[in-house]
């Protein structure tokens, strides 16, 4: 029912893929499917009454069916998982170095160099900064990662308002420490893993209206985490939506040439899926899945 594409976007908007280093290929697990359900319209009200003076209450109502706005029809509800390949890497720690550079003896350094300690305020602070970030850096395998923000941040969070005020206050008392961790070049394993999925399926036809749709799913999405339909995720894992949504439209609808994504295409067919790509990459941010039916001949 689900093709690769609409795999992949449904478990985008339910998991973080990328921290969770999950890809193709995909299957669907379907446990439990509920299948026409309708959601009434909710409206929350909040209240308070009481004198105008003394103790006063507080409440608040979930009203159903008010506001003038029909039900949502959700076509079905999917308990069950998809099933992804999960990549992991097998690299080992192969090489572990620290430095601990002590400001202490900075001044000494300059002494030593210069002959005595520079009279101009700002000179000697250069003077200072130079030395503490060459000490600093000397511990780095990438030296130019230490820049000047990096050191006025951590300046910032242990007090000292300058290198100078470092010098003068830390000296001999703090260290800055620094380390290497370097891991091996392992191999990467992958073996398939099934991701928890609770999915509202919205079946609509042409014409799609997109802000009015968008705005079903939020509320479908809303009362079903309320109702605690989602299902239980592992601790390793990067849930984000509890309960996704799944518009299946027509394939179709991305003929239109107001979806973007389309451009660079040369044919229809081309242009068509391009554009259905770009609509599941942003769908999938809002929670959403996007699955497409083929079209009907005629």
């Amino acid at each position: 029912m689900f093709d690769q594409v609409g795999l992949e976007g449904i478990a985008r908007a339910a998991y973080d893929a990328d921290a969770m280093s999950i890809g193709p290929p995909y299957s669907a697990v379907f446990d439990k499917v509920f299948v026409g359900l309708s959601l009434p319209a909710r409206t929350r009200a909040d209240a308070a009454w009481g004198p105008t003076s003394g103790e006063r209450y507080e409440g608040r109502l979930m009203l159903f069916g008010f506001g003038g706005v029909g039900a949502v029809r959700v076509d079905a509800l999917w308990r069950g998982a998809i099933v992804a390949s999960a990549a992991s890497p097998l690299a080992h720690i192969d090489r572990v170095l620290t430095s601990w550079p002590d400001p202490g003896g900075i001044d000494d350094e300059i002494v030593r160099s210069l002959g005595s300690l520079p009279g101009d305020p700002a000179r000697l602070e250069a003077e200072r900064r130079a030395r503490l970030l060459a000490r600093l850096r000397a511990g780095f395998r990438q030296p130019d990662a230490l820049t000047d923000a990096v050191l006025d941040g951590w300046l910032a969070s242990i007090g000292a308002r300058s290198v100078g005020d470092l010098v003068e206050r830390f000296a001999n008392q703090l260290l800055g420490g620094t380390l290497q961790v370097g891991f091996s070049a392992g191999a990467t394993t992958t073996a398939p893993r099934a991701l928890p999925l609770s999915a509202a399926i919205l079946v609509r036809d042409q014409p799609i209206h997109v802000a009015d749709l968008l705005a079903q799913s939020k509320a479908v999405a809303d009362q079903l985490e309320d109702l605690g339909v989602e299902r239980a995720q592992g601790g390793d894992s990067a849930r984000a939506q509890p309960v996704v949504v799944v518009w299946m439209v027509p394939e179709q609808v991305f003929d239109d040439a107001g979806w973007p994504g389309g451009e660079s295409a040369t044919t229809d067919v081309a242009r068509r899926a391009l554009r259905r790509q770009a609509a599941g990459r942003w769908l999938a941010r809002e929670g959403i899945g996007l699955v497409t039916t083929a079209a009907v001949p005629g």
